[in-house]
């Protein structure tokens, strides 16, 4: 997960009783950018405006500013209203990429590895853990196996990116004019707007080598 900032200002048409018009979802995507928060896929074509505490018709919270985030339609059926008391992203209090930690096999068919950074997780790490899982992994129909492979393959396509710049940083025949492009690519796969962000941070701080050899890489998460 990564953490976002809202702005202040709520967009007008939630005052007229519309939370899914264009004004809102300007602000959401690049609030978000352009990534669900959930699993952190970008160029998402089937985006939708989640309620982060589901609002059960309850108009305070269905066009609530602060209870409209930015999803893919998998996550969002998902979640759906029976996942509640998650870790919120815009609470800036909290380093919710901190808490979880995301890794994926190199087989690309294995379950996706979300776990708890601490051990003793509060509540809300708990259930987004259980939540994120589910996001990752479920094949329970037809239509979410399909749109998992599609995920996983987004995912797997930058992890053989990351690796491959890895194995030129470590290569002692690599050249200085490449090596630095190497550098570039991971320092960009770190970064929060990056798409799967999360997991090649945690790729990064398990790696002694990148550790060691480019501690820098690390500020700022």
């Amino acid at each position: 997960m990564f953490n976002v900032t809202r702005p202040e200002a709520v967009p007008a048409s939630l005052a007229r009783k519309i939370y899914n018009h264009a004004d809102v979802v300007n602000i959401l995507k690049p609030m978000f950018h352009g990534k669900c928060y959930l699993c952190e896929r970008d160029e998402i074509q089937d985006v939708e405006v989640e309620h982060f505490k589901p609002h059960m018709s309850i108009e305070a919270d269905k066009f609530d500013w602060d209870n409209l985030f930015y999803s893919c339609s998998r996550c969002n059926s998902i979640k759906s209203s029976t996942h509640v008391g998650l870790l919120n992203c815009t609470d800036n209090s909290i380093n919710v990429f901190r808490e979880i930690t995301l890794r994926m096999s190199p087989a690309i068919d294995d379950d996706v590895i979300v776990e708890a950074n601490n051990p003793n997780p509060s509540a809300e790490t708990s259930r987004t853990v259980n939540l994120l899982k589910l996001c990752y992994n479920s094949t329970n129909t037809a239509l979410r196996g399909v749109s998992r492979e599609s995920l996983i393959e987004q995912m797997y396509d930058y992890m053989v990116t990351f690796v491959t710049a890895r194995s030129l940083l470590k290569k002692p025949s690599t050249g200085k004019t490449i090596k630095n492009g190497a550098k570039e690519v991971i320092e960009a796969m770190l970064d929060v707007k990056h798409p799967f962000s999360a997991f090649w941070r945690w790729q990064y701080l398990h790696d002694s080598f990148l550790n060691q050899a480019y501690p820098e890489l690390e500020n700022g998460f």
